[in-house]
């Protein structure tokens, strides 16, 4: 795994290289981008693999952080944190000893992340492609809650099940500038190459009759491709004068 990262970098950076784009952005406001930038995007899982027989699509978030190694950004040090969701049940049960107040019980299975690794891209320009690799810590947990009837946060909650887990990253995408150029629309997908993990999905846990669960675990490598779609902005610092 460690050399394909070293490639997809490797490519990358000799295709920024090779680059011939001129274009040159103006900054208005007194303001210029730092060398720190982050961002927000909407994510899909979508697994690969034996992973795919076992759960979903997921839905969640993705955060970004950036640091531009060199003054232009062609070489990035890229932290990530996100979630995804991908299962859901939800069960209206009574309050034990009255059926005058009602419950809602739900169990949500998810998937976190947390990723360090490296990002080349070309800097310059209205299309400004990239490439990255990294390695991830994932945390896949199922999780069920009991709230009033109607009411969105939960009055008790625990943990079912869990497992800890890693997964090598490669990704690439676009970044299309917008304003005056300290705001980027972002298109990319990352693959994360998973590592065995435990989980549970919708449906895998089962309530008996004398009021205890039976865990019906599974078990299996964890690859998936991340789709993100969202923006990111450069920290503005003042120009010097």
């Amino acid at each position: 795994m460690q050399s394909k990262a070293v490639l997809v970098l490797s490519t990358a950076f000799i295709f920024a290289s090779a680059s011939v784009i001129d274009a040159q952005i103006v900054y208005y406001g007194g303001q210029i981008p730092s060398r720190f930038s982050f961002g927000g995007d909407l994510a899909i899982s979508q697994p690969k693999g034996e992973f795919a027989n076992n759960v979903p699509n997921g839905y969640g978030f993705d955060l970004t952080g950036m640091f531009r190694v060199d003054p232009k950004g062609y070489f990035n040090i890229r932290a990530d944190l996100g979630g995804v969701q991908y299962g859901r049940e939800r069960q209206r049960i009574g309050f034990p000893n009255t059926g005058r107040l009602s419950l809602d019980l739900e169990t949500d299975n998810r998937i976190g992340f947390g990723a360090v690794g490296a990002q080349v891209q070309i800097p310059d320009g209205w299309f400004r492609p990239y490439a990255n690799a990294a390695i991830a810590t994932t945390y896949f947990w199922t999780e069920s809650s009991i709230s009033g009837t109607g009411n969105s946060q939960s009055v008790l909650n625990t943990t079912n099940y869990d497992d800890w887990s890693h997964a090598w990253v490669f990704g690439g995408g676009l970044m299309i500038p917008f304003g005056k150029s300290l705001g980027a629309l972002n298109l990319g997908a990352r693959y994360h190459y998973g590592a065995h993990a435990t989980y549970l999905r919708k449906g895998d846990i089962t309530d008996n009759p004398d009021g205890s669960i039976t865990l019906n675990p599974r078990s299996s490598k964890t690859d998936l491709v991340l789709w993100q779609l969202g923006v990111s902005f450069a920290i503005p610092r003042p120009t010097r004068q």
